[in-house]
């Protein structure tokens, strides 16, 4: 009887800590880039152009990025991004969709400050391909 306790509890522990790595496996992969600027822009939808007022950006490791682009509403965009070398202050971006499905295609370039952890601009040009309206946003930050 003695002897099944301390397996018992070794056994509960191992358990126990793979369960935590398998948790830690899940998560998403860590951001290369989370950033966020105020400023002022415009975003067309198709004919109808709002006032842009902020971006927020994060950019993950494995290539992805999403981008929220804050006006009268939120438009959700994601994407692929990459960029020539890790000092360049440009990232060329892939618009594959939005957040609830891929019916986006185009580009565009988020311009980032010397220290590369801050946005001095965007520029998107992006086709939905269910409506063929064409979305555009040029953003300048303060």
């Amino acid at each position: 009887m003695s002897i099944r306790k301390p397996v018992a509890i070794a056994i509960l522990g191992l358990s126990a800590l793979l369960a935590l790595g398998a948790v830690a496996f899940a998560q998403d992969p860590p951001a290369s880039l989370v950033a966020s600027a105020s400023g002022e822009g415009t975003i067309k939808l198709g004919k109808e152009q709002y006032k842009l007022n902020a971006v927020v950006v994060k950019a993950f490791q494995d290539g992805k990025i999403e981008i929220n682009l804050i006006t009268d509403i939120t438009v959700f965009i994601s994407g692929t991004w990459s960029r020539a070398s890790e000092t360049d202050k440009t990232i060329d971006l892939k618009i594959t969709g939005n957040s609830m499905s891929g019916n986006l295609d185009g580009g565009g370039k988020l311009f980032l400050t010397d220290d590369r952890k801050g946005i001095t601009g965007l520029k998107l040009q992006v086709v939905n391909k269910t409506t063929k309206k064409t979305v555009t946003a040029d953003f300048t930050a303060k």
